[in-house]
């Protein structure tokens, strides 16, 4: 069962009108104990979100207002703050996914040390890097909003949570 979080605009974060959604448990059926991280980047490149990587996530408030993201936790457990600093923060562990809408601010407040997670985006977009710093902060935004929504959904392909809470 997927939850939805909305999480409001919080300048210089635009976070988006969509909500974020969290898929608890998503991958513990797509694992491949030899190599999980290649096992959920291929799941999520099937899924039509590509140009995948292995890492954490940033310890710094960020976002990417060229494009989704998805997450999908392989290692350990975390806590997310989404939507900038004074914002509330969520439980990411193995095996959970989270998709994070165009704008939306994610930092990782603490972390177990085997902490990982496999990234990616619809259509393979390349993500730029925000921090909230930029100049002109209603041309960010807008370029946040206007994102068009995926034709996919990272975790159920052609039916499921994006097609039910994305659709606008």
């Amino acid at each position: 069962m997927v939850k939805t979080y909305r999480i409001v605009e919080n300048p210089p974060f635009p976070n988006h009108p969509l909500p974020v959604l969290y898929y608890p448990h998503a991958l513990d059926e797509v694992f491949d104990r030899s190599d999980p991280a290649e096992s959920v980047k291929a799941f999520f490149s099937d899924n039509g979100y590509s140009n995948g990587w292995v890492n954490g996530i940033h310890d710094h408030h960020h976002f990417h207002s060229n494009t989704h993201e998805v997450l999908g936790c392989i290692a350990g457990r975390g806590t997310v703050q989404l939507g900038g600093p004074g914002k509330d923060e969520y439980p990411f562990n193995k095996g959970d996914v989270v998709l994070l809408p165009a704008g939306t601010a994610h930092k990782l407040i603490d972390s177990t040390d085997d902490f990982k997670v496999v990234g990616a985006y619809p259509d393979g977009m390349d993500p730029d890097m925000q921090r909230g710093e930029a100049p002109d902060y209603d041309e960010v935004q807008q370029k946040s909003y206007d994102v068009l929504v995926p034709a996919t959904d990272p975790v159920t392909k052609f039916e499921g949570p994006v097609h039910e809470h994305w659709q606008v």
